[in-house]
């Protein structure tokens, strides 16, 4: 399914109004498919492939202009693209930038770039040298502000995402019960079926043993056969029609102990307990803290010395992480700033995953994704919460 043209061209007339009332004659977007700057891209054009890059235009006045240089990729950008802006296939991606900018903008003129970070040494120089006639202000901060608010659409588009994550998941622990079966396995078929099912990307990471000590993301770290006292852990993350979304899990052979299935209750309200702050008006950062204190309380490490604990809460939009929201979780920010932490609203897409090592149990996860309504909260992911049993 395709975005509608009128939610494409609804993100760029937002976009150009701000940028005209900003004073600011036009935005330049870097985007690479493999890093968060793509998330921009595929915001504002519906379509960013993976390892790939692009440059867009965005005039105050005027229509947007695309330019990559893969003749592959153009296709693509037109297809999604097409009916909302222009797309250029060029030999040099960087100097037809400057035509476009140049017939586009004066020079002297105001310029808001946005990317940068996920530029090479020698792109970096390329995209000063482009924009080094204008004036240049930071554009990243209006186009993350921009992407906070929601639509109906979005919030459609990653319930869909998660229901195929939640379809990897079982898939993943039915074939988990196949006897001599490998992690490798597991893992290349997951990914197929994601992929086979109309997936962007879809990849996964497997834990296995009865006390696992780390994730594993490569085929060869995953030779280890299944057995019946093995604990089965799986991320599933998908991205489906340029929105992301993923499912944890843990799945047993056997009946869980008293303390594995103490711990997956504990996980669970956990979740919760951060589900409830996802009420429209509240501050982001509540999320976090809510999650971090439950963690603290329950893990006998601290976040420092755990060997295993990663960011227990992201948002997700066209990016894995929401770039405008990320700073309000992150557990180790520098709170001071907390009262620049946007609100949550109607909408938007929470992955709730928290994380920690225990002595007797090795690490433990949950994760689920939370869509906010207009009163509220809900989960988006059905596959069973709690141990699953593999049978």
């Amino acid at each position: 399914m395709f975005m509608p043209a009128n939610e494409t061209s609804r993100r760029m007339s937002i976009l150009k109004a701000g940028l005209a009332k900003s004073g600011i004659d036009a935005l330049v977007v870097y985007g690479n498919g493999a890093g968060e700057s793509g998330g921009t891209i595929r915001y504002l054009t519906s379509w960013m492939p993976q390892n790939s890059d692009a440059i867009l235009i965005v005039p105050a006045e005027g229509r947007p202009v695309l330019i990559t240089s893969d003749k592959n990729r153009a296709r693509g950008f037109v297809r999604f693209f097409g009916n909302d802006g222009q797309v250029v296939k060029a030999g040099s991606m960087f100097g037809t930038a400057k035509e476009v900018l140049s017939a586009a903008v004066p020079p002297g003129k105001a310029v808001a770039q946005a990317g940068e970070f996920d530029l090479t040494v020698a792109r970096a120089e390329e995209f000063r040298a482009l924009l080094s006639p204008y004036e240049v202000t930071d554009g990243n901060a209006i186009i993350n502000k921009q992407r906070l608010e929601r639509t109906p659409f979005e919030a459609e588009k990653h319930r869909r995402a998660t229901a195929l994550a939640d379809k990897l998941v079982a898939h993943a622990m039915s074939i988990a019960a196949i006897k001599g079966v490998t992690g490798a396995d597991i893992m290349a078929d997951v990914e197929y079926l994601g992929r086979r099912l109309g997936a962007d990307m879809s990849v996964c990471w497997i834990a296995i043993g009865e006390r696992p000590a780390e994730t594993m993301f490569e085929l060869f770290e995953l030779t280890e056969t299944l057995g019946p006292d093995s604990r089965f852990q799986i991320g599933a993350t998908i991205c489906l029609d340029g929105y992301f979304s993923q499912v944890l899990r843990i799945g047993t052979f056997k009946e869980p102990s008293a303390r594995l299935q103490e711990t997956a209750d504990a996980i669970i309200a956990m979740q919760d307990a951060a589900l409830a702050k996802m009420a429209p008006g509240t501050p982001i950062h509540a999320i976090s803290d809510v999650l971090e204190s439950m963690i603290d309380e329950y893990c006998p490490y601290t976040r420092a010395t755990d060997p295993f604990r990663f960011q227990a809460c992201h948002a997700m939009s066209c990016s894995y992480v929401d770039p405008g929201i990320a700073p309000f979780l992150f557990a180790d920010r520098d709170k001071s700033f907390d009262t620049e932490s946007p609100l949550v609203m109607e909408n938007q897409v929470y992955e709730v995953h928290p994380n920690f090592t225990l002595p007797d149990l090795g690490h433990v996860v949950a994760g689920d994704v939370a869509i906010v309504g207009g009163d509220g909260a809900s989960w988006a992911s059905k596959f069973p919460r709690g141990i699953y049993r593999i049978s």
